[in-house]
């Protein structure tokens, strides 16, 4: 059976909107949980990065809220997260982690991480490849999957634009700063959640009085989140979130890319799917 890790995470009022936990929250949990996993089973990060020169960035991210989860609902939740090893050449590291409330389960996150072989500077710089042996072996056999973690954004998007009723468009523009980044000066990945929740707040403020279904966003809450990471912000980078909303169904959906404030300046950083 694959082994978890389980622990009690304290709640405080920060960690919360007024419907639900925040998603960038959920994301910091996540993160938390995953490391956490890998230092009770594997090896602790650091050991990772300075003795195995791996590190991981973060490629595929999806959130679902399940039960309602509310900052007067409880003192704290229990946190019970899985890893296993994905790719047919040990190319994926994915974690799945649950937070259960009062009510039963309440979010579920799941997280594809591609591992990277560190050249060794204090930038952290590294290439893709696979996990050494030497850090696979201390997975057990059914904690590895020889079939890969597949991203549904790309499909998604590509439905909402054939087959979604868009509602409004904005863009709003971030830069990256010391306290979003990690300790290399990469954006820290939790951070493009509050990028785009920050432009969908944005957009709904500015349309929301003509077009009455945005409103559905802020009074009922996020139900789902997909996120793809194609490259990775840097301090000080300034990047444009470009937000559609849609109509698909009964579904309210945002999509936002982070893009280069330069238009000429390649594929967007990370593509993030909300949907009420």
């Amino acid at each position: 059976m694959p082994r978890s890790s389980t622990f009690e995470a304290v709640l405080d009022a920060s960690l919360f909107t007024p419907t639900q936990l925040q998603t960038v929250s959920v994301a910091r949990l996540a993160f938390q949980a995953g490391t956490r996993w890998l230092r009770d089973h594997v090896c602790s990060h650091r050991v990772l990065v300075r003795e195995h020169r791996v590190g991981f960035v973060l490629w595929s991210w999806q959130l679902e809220y399940d039960r309602p989860l509310r900052f007067l609902d409880a003192d704290e939740a229990l946190v019970d997260v899985r890893a296993r090893v994905r790719g047919p050449r040990s190319s994926q590291l994915e974690v799945e982690m649950t937070l259960t409330g009062p009510a039963g389960v309440a979010v579920r996150s799941r997280a594809a991480s591609v591992p990277l072989r560190l050249s060794g500077d204090e930038a952290l710089s590294g290439a893709p490849a696979p996990l050494p042996d030497t850090v696979v072996a201390a997975f057990r056999d059914d904690e590895v999957e020889r079939t890969p973690h597949l991203s549904p954004v790309r499909s998604l998007c590509a439905t909402l634009r054939r087959e979604g009723e868009p509602l409004a468009e904005g863009t709003v523009p971030v830069r990256v700063h010391r306290h979003q980044c990690e300790v290399a000066d990469q954006w820290y990945w939790a951070e493009t959640l509050g990028f785009a929740g920050g432009a969908r707040e944005e957009l709904v403020r500015r349309h929301g009085r003509e077009v009455a279904p945005l409103r559905r966003a802020l009074a009922d809450g996020i139900r789902r989140v997909d996120v793809t990471w194609l490259r990775a912000g840097q301090l000080w980078d300034l990047l444009h979130v470009r937000t559609t909303a849609y109509r698909h169904g009964d579904d309210l959906a945002f999509v936002h890319e982070l893009a280069p404030a330069a238009e000429d300046d390649g594929e967007p950083y990370a593509i993030v799917v909300e949907r009420v």
